[in-house]
Formats: C-alpha cells, structure tokens, sequence
C-alpha cells in the first residue's frame, strides 16, 4: 500500500469531526444515533473511512458534495457513495489525473459507484437529519447539507471564501445566485457553515456577504475586480469583505 497521511482532526462539537487534510481539503464526520455520514473524502492519500471509524463504531454514509478530485479523491475506502450525478462526468475525469492514476494502478484500489442524491432528499442518522440542497455554480452538480439541529450548512465549495465559477465545468454566476436563493428560504436555520477547504468553523454572515457580491458581479459592477492566476491560467476575481474573499468567474 502507498504511504498514506493523515489529515488533523478537529472537534467542533461531541459529534462532528472536522479533517484538515494538510489544507488541501476538508471532510468531515458526522454523528447521529443510529449511523454516521461521512462529507466527501479528500485528495485521496488519506484513508478517510479508517479515520471515521476510529470516531465511531456506527455505520458509515458517504456523501460527496461534488464531483473534484479534492472532494472524492478518498471514496477508494467505500463501498457506496451518494452525490448529484450531473458532477459524474467530473468525477471520472478527475479520478484519472496521472498523480491518482499512478496510485489507483499500484495499489489496486476500487472506486465505488455514485447513486444520485436529489435536491431535499433527507438522510436521517437517528436524532439527527441532514437535507441536501441542490447548489450549482462550482460545478453542476454541487450540493450543500443542511443540519437544523446544530445549526450548521456544509457548503463544500458551494460557498466558501474564494468561490471558484472559472472553470470549464463551473455554472454562470446567474445560476449560483438562484441556488442561493433557494437556500436563503433556510438562511435562520444556520449560523455556522463548514465548506471544502476549512480549517475552522465560519460564520453564517459569508452566505450573506458572497450573495450580495454575487449580485453585485451579476449587475456589471466590476471596476474594482482583479486578475487571478489559477493552475496556469488567468481569470478576474471579484473582491468583497472582508479582504481575501473572492468570486472568480469566467
């Protein structure tokens, strides 16, 4: 077997784990009475389901946000994973970057399949219930998960500092804002949101400051955006507060 590491686990409560995998990206583990969900599972040089087992002896759900390498690089250590098969495409062209595929063929490792998981299904972990909200934008099939009961939004890279809408995969910003919309119906049912590459919890006040520069981009207010080099390439960045955040876009 390659070499694994191993990602800084962070409690935020007695029941939620946050994985800091070398602040490339971020799992977590989430749980409930009767089963426990795992939210996406890295790069995929950490062995995520090993680790939730080590937090908890109940039985494990996956679910991915999306479709990056970042967010399902780790799935190799389940049988089953849930995420919104509009990112299917994305995700087998991401499982084949050389890095991975170098790995996969060495070690043998076996991807599950995706079963798709629709907008407002509920996944029930027994006195604790997760709703997915359908949030395209990053990419087509993106979704965020709602816990009312502790008041958390997981927001993969649905909503998280810099929004990343450049990429050939990524929805215009018209189509980010209307998901949020959508989800701003739930908006007093959250007061933290934990998103794809957190090393802490964050306020619930990013929703709001990234929908309103959201709308603000939409509306040709762009005197004040900058360019921003990404893997390669150069894109504009729209700057809101406070200083660091950022949308880029096409």
């Amino acid at each position: 077997m390659f070499q694994l590491r191993k990602p800084e686990i962070i409690p935020v409560n007695d029941h939620i784990w946050l994985l800091d995998d070398h602040h490339e990206a971020t799992c977590y583990v989430v749980a409930g009475n009767t089963q426990a969900m795992v939210i996406d599972t890295s790069i995929g040089f950490c062995n995520i389901r090993e680790i939730a087992e080590s937090l908890t002896s109940l039985p494990l759900v996956l679910v991915n946000t999306h479709g990056h390498i970042d967010h399902v690089g780790g799935n190799w250590g389940f049988e089953a994973a849930y995420m919104n098969l509009a990112d299917l495409k994305v995700a087998e062209e991401d499982y084949g970057i050389p890095r991975l595929r170098e790995t996969i063929r060495a070690n043998g490792l076996v991807f599950p399949p995706f079963t798709h998981v629709e907008d407002g299904h509920i996944f029930d972990l027994g006195g604790l219930e997760l709703q997915v909200f359908y949030l395209p934008g990053h990419t087509a099939g993106e979704i965020a998960l709602l816990d009312r009961k502790d008041r958390i939004l997981f927001s993969g890279d649905g909503i998280v500092e810099q929004l990343w809408l450049q990429l050939p995969e990524s929805q215009p910003v018209k189509t980010q804002i209307e998901g949020m919309e959508r989800l701003r119906r739930y908006r007093d049912s959250f007061d933290t949101i934990l998103h794809g590459h957190s090393d802490a919890p964050m306020g619930a006040e990013l929703f709001d400051t990234m929908l309103d520069a959201l709308k603000d981009l939409e509306a040709g207010n762009t005197e004040h955006d900058v360019d921003y080099e990404w893997l390669g390439h150069v894109s504009k960045a729209h700057p809101f507060q406070p200083d660091g955040r950022k949308i880029v876009y096409k």
